[in-house]
């Protein structure tokens, strides 16, 4: 990991009232993910199970990944940090710190640190290119991370003023990009699934004929790409992918069924793992970000097209995934806009 890597910490900034924040950190402790009392809890609780929003009948999936494109105005704002009056982005700067919604347990892509509640991985780090951006450099007191389960990644943004961005392998569908808006792709993924070395299953399909449990997080697209299967497993879900992992090495679930790349995580911390069959869908990576307010879009699209084009993105990939995932280039951007 580089040695200019900053130290990141969350605050709470009166962010959530105290008696939401005591829920949170109840709900967090169902998860089995031990963290340190000064994060920041979640919004609501999330022990319910979340339905998934309906999608959009004129919302095509081919198309969503479509983001607003970054104008003239969004790359100069980008590239020189004059930012127009009354932007979102304005806002942002006079209120001194950029506020991302992250996670806690997603190894190589957002883990806190129970030691010193530090957090780092690649989500981390695009947040921080954010940061940048808006105030020239990103420190603890120009970014706060504020752990967010997953499924309260598009409530945080609905709350008014709750988090400027949620960066946590969000994937853009229809029936998210309905109620806010994503930035253009920083990050391609697949499902697949991840079992033990000793498990015959090549694929989850023999997974499921061998009564295999297969756990997802609470409200993600992975439970219903499985419920879409002509031969789903039996699903298991959890609050957090920390969660899955503690039920599959309880022997509570035989399986995690999720992205690829956070499967990866979860085999550089356990060897005894392995992920097996093909992708069960593409899951195109998204910054999550509050509605009615394009100026923002664009210009996070913009810090996103300099990231890309500087080779940061390459840099950023090989610290995090190349040993894991092998080469890999940064995704194409589709805009629409």
């Amino acid at each position: 990991m580089s040695s200019t890597r900053l130290a990141r910490h969350a605050r709470r900034a009166g962010l959530v009232p105290a008696a939401v924040l005591a829920i949170g950190l109840v709900a967090t402790a169902c998860a089995q993910t031990d963290v340190p009392e000064s994060l920041p809890g979640p919004t609501t609780p999330t022990t319910a199970e979340a339905a998934a929003p309906p999608e959009t009948p004129d919302c095509d999936p081919a198309t969503v990944t479509q983001s607003l494109r970054p104008d003239a105005a969004a790359q100069a704002a980008a590239t020189s940090g004059d930012l127009p009056a009354g932007s979102y982005m304005a806002t942002i700067q006079e209120r001194g710190r950029l506020r991302v919604a992250v996670d806690t347990s997603t190894m190589l892509f957002s883990i806190v640190d129970p030691r010193d509640g530090r957090f780092s991985g690649f989500d981390v780090d695009i947040a921080e290119e954010v940061a940048a951006a808006l105030f020239g450099e990103a420190t603890q007191e120009t970014l706060e991370l504020v752990a967010v389960p997953k499924s309260e990644r598009v409530n945080v943004l609905l709350g008014e003023g709750a988090v400027d961005m949620v960066a946590d392998t969000f994937t853009i569908t229809c029936g998210r990009d309905a109620d806010i808006d994503f930035s253009s792709v920083y990050f391609q993924s697949a499902q697949r699934l991840l079992v033990r070395e000793d498990d015959p299953a090549t694929s989850i399909a023999e997974f499921a004929a061998n009564g295999g449990r297969a756990c997802a997080p609470t409200g993600s697209t992975s439970i219903d790409n499985m419920n879409a299967l002509p031969d789903p497993p039996e699903i298991v879900d959890a609050p957090s992918q920390g969660a899955c992992l503690v039920l599959l090495q309880q022997g509570r679930v035989e399986g995690i069924s999720t992205d690829d790349t956070i499967l990866a995580g979860m085999v550089a911390q356990d060897p005894t793992l392995k992920v097996v069959g093909d992708g069960l869908s593409e899951e195109p990576y998204g910054l999550g970000l509050p509605p009615g307010h394009p100026e923002w879009v664009r210009y996070v699209n913009a810090v996103l097209e300099n990231v890309r084009a500087s080779g940061r993105w390459d840099q950023l990939y090989d610290t995090w995934f190349a040993d894991h995932l092998g080469d890999r280039p940064p995704p194409e951007p589709s805009y629409r806009g």
